[in-house]
């Protein structure tokens, strides 16, 4: 036997767990692509692709595939419902895959985020959402795409955060308002932003505060003459219709 066949069998015994763990979890690949293009999970779905997961892990215990997991557990959360006992234990799960992911691959922003999200979810202390948050911001505060729901979390949790850090806060509102200022007018009108909170983080930048309030009257304005035109295009529809007498 040649060196060059003894060196491509070794390389093909040493690749084998890979090729067999990538060829397993390719179903776990598909349904995530698909979740992410909007084409949601099916509930019945979420056991038999976990386990899909759990055994490419068992094949090669690799970052991504715990990373899969971890969204798995999560999405089937939110499916079963947060608040139910069978959610909180798929939370429970999520958390400890994210957990194994961080631990292989730490500069990853949004599983950071997810982890805060479900340390919040499960009633943890706030030190722990706040640690975990920071370093979704840490490693990776210009992520657009997470901006709107990473500052969510972040104004709920704002009086637990050290004032050393509170500039960390402050720059992701900044951010957010630059890139998402439709999104952040919307959620301080629904409540999802509180307001007090976000003025008192902009304490310090009195020209945002005006801006931001310019455009929530802005919006305010155009929503109530909105109402107005609906209005009477109700009471239009509803007028009875003239007809003329006698008929023709």
């Amino acid at each position: 036997m040649t060196l060059a066949v003894i060196i491509a069998t070794i390389t093909l015994i040493l690749s084998y767990p890979r090729l067999t763990s990538s060829f397993t979890y390719l179903p776990v690949d598909a349904a995530l692509k698909h979740q992410w293009e909007d084409y949601p999970i099916k509930l019945n779905q979420f056991p038999g692709l976990i386990d899909t997961a759990k055994h490419s892990i068992e094949q090669l215990d690799e970052a991504r595939y715990w990373q899969g997991l971890g969204w798995l557990h999560y999405l089937h959360a939110s499916a079963q419902g947060i608040t139910t006992r069978e959610g909180k234990q798929s939370l429970s799960h999520a958390r400890n895959a994210f957990e194994t992911f961080l631990k292989k691959s730490p500069a990853s922003p949004a599983e950071w985020l997810r982890l805060a999200w479900t340390h919040a979810q499960l009633g943890h202390a706030a030190e722990e959402v706040v640690n975990t948050l920071k370093m979704s911001l840490y490693t990776g505060r210009a992520e657009r795409y997470l901006m709107p729901n990473r500052l969510e979390l972040a104004l709920r949790y704002a009086e637990h955060f050290a004032p050393e850090d509170k500039g960390l806060l402050q720059d992701q509102l900044q951010l957010t308002w630059r890139f998402y200022q439709r999104d952040m007018l919307t959620f301080i009108n629904t409540g999802a932003y509180k307001k007090s909170t976000l003025y008192r983080l902009l304490g310090n930048n009195p020209e945002l505060i005006e801006q931001i309030n310019s455009e929530l009257e802005r919006t305010s304005s155009l929503q109530t003459e909105e109402k107005g035109r609906l209005a009477l295009r109700h009471e239009a529809q509803q007028a009875p219709v003239e007809t003329s007498w006698p008929p023709a």
